[in-house]
């Protein structure tokens, strides 16, 4: 795993594409969710970028377990331990948003409903806005990892600068 940029501890840098990517396919996933003509205009990208964000969540993820096991963090374990969980629920929840992502663009793909006739159901009506509810409690939930993980990690660094 990638541990250091340019002499730098990789996770303050990597945690960057997850604090970026990870809201902004949330956001994708909501209009697509909600709004056909958004959901047409993204296509596949959308579980493309979902796959992405989640990407980013696991190397901001995992590098920042290889920070942690420095010595130089050993006297800020009990927040280590707060922020880590909530870096872990925050990748758990964008792997979700991917499955919603993909079921979002498996209901309206002509391709999927020829291929598997059970994606009808993700094309109806009643299909439509349970996926739509689920994947709107999904990007809350991401955006609420993202806020609260980013916090503790934040007061962990700059708390009595």
């Amino acid at each position: 795993m990638l541990t250091e940029i340019a002499g730098i501890p990789a996770h303050p840098l990597l945690v960057h594409g997850a604090v970026v990517l990870l809201p902004l396919a949330a956001l994708a996933l909501l209009f697509a969710a909600w709004w056909p003509a958004a959901r047409a205009r993204l296509g596949a990208g959308l579980p493309v970028f979902a796959l992405v964000a989640a990407g980013a969540c696991y190397l901001a993820k995992e590098s920042g377990e290889q920070l942690e096991k420095r010595p130089s963090m050993e006297g800020m374990r009990s927040q280590i331990e707060e922020h880590s969980t909530q870096g872990t629920a925050t990748f758990l929840w964008s792997l979700g948003l991917l499955v919603f992502a993909v079921l979002v663009w498996a209901g309206s793909s002509s391709v999927v409903a020829a291929r598997f006739s059970g994606a009808t159901v993700l094309s109806s009506r009643v299909g439509g806005i349970v996926l739509g509810v689920l994947s709107t409690l999904a990007v809350a939930a991401c955006i609420w990892g993202v806020v609260a993980a980013g916090h503790s990690g934040a007061t962990m660094v700059w708390a009595g600068v």
